[in-house]
């Protein structure tokens, strides 16, 4: 039998609700810094979404995106476009090139940081993305340890704040986007023939021409290792696109079936 995840229990989205409900953390008086969360499977509208609410509150965004960290990996990320980061400002965008690694650890030290600084500021931040990993360690305060081996930070997974109080570590307003599966799938196979008909397929030359290899940690993304196998010559290109297409739908499912356990998230059907 297969395992499928069931549809989220969600409110209709409504913009002028959800401004509302930000207006109303501003006006809020806390001990905790504040935070707004805009989750989602891929492919909901997560990026629009929070680039419009930064606009309306003059605030920036965190990017919760474990791709879109590396330098030049652009069409296959989907990132923000170099005019929607001039309009709002972004931070965790293009910090690495593509031979580096990151991890869990490593976001929740970065990110934490650039929220304090938000917060004195007298902003709320938004972070904004796929990564649920991320977002969890993030909110519920998972311990962090330095590792021995890189230097790296690494998650202490028996402890958190969240585990030990039952509340997020910070005043949080985290949605969630979603929608029905067949939409979702539908929107997935639209934007994967988009991310072709815009040049990933030059993207992924120009980068191998640089000299990055195959196996670099950003390469081994959806849509990245899809399309160097295209061009070694191991798949037709409308073969690859259905590749790419087919990953990244099962990616969705892996999302949704994490954010499960997440049960503070409120569901907007988009």
């Amino acid at each position: 039998m297969r395992n499928v995840v069931k549809n989220f229990d969600a409110a209709p989205f409504d913009l002028t609700k959800l401004s509302d409900s930000v207006q109303s953390l501003y006006l809020t008086d806390s001990l905790k810094e504040k935070l707004v969360v805009i989750l989602g499977a891929t492919s909901t509208g997560k990026s629009s979404l929070a680039i419009s609410l930064a606009e309306k509150f003059n605030t920036e965004i965190i990017s919760a995106d474990s791709m879109a960290v590396y330098k030049n990996f652009n069409v296959g990320t989907a990132k923000p476009s170099p005019a929607e980061m001039q309009r709002v400002p972004h931070h965790l965008i293009d910090i690495l090139d593509a031979q580096e690694k990151f991890s869990v650890g490593e976001f929740v030290r970065r990110a934490r940081a650039i929220i304090t600084d938000i917060n004195r500021r007298g902003k709320i931040p938004i972070v904004a993305g796929g990564t649920g990993l991320y977002i969890q360690a993030l909110v519920e305060g998972y311990e962090m340890q330095l590792g021995m081996s890189n230097a790296q930070c690494v998650i202490k997974s028996s402890s958190s704040y969240y585990k030990q109080t039952g509340e997020l570590i910070y005043n949080a307003l985290i949605y969630g986007l979603t929608t029905q599966r067949a939409e979702l799938y539908d929107r997935i196979n639209r934007r994967t023939e988009k991310m072709f008909a815009d040049g990933l397929v030059d993207e992924v030359k120009n980068l191998l021409a640089a000299g990055i290899s195959p196996h670099a940690q950003a390469m081994l993304g959806i849509g990245y290792k899809e399309t160097v196998e295209y061009l070694q010559g191991g798949a037709t290109l409308d073969e690859t696109i259905l590749k790419v297409a087919q990953a990244t739908r099962n990616f969705a499912k892996r999302q949704l079936t994490w954010y499960r356990r997440m049960n503070y998230i409120t569901w907007l059907k988009i």
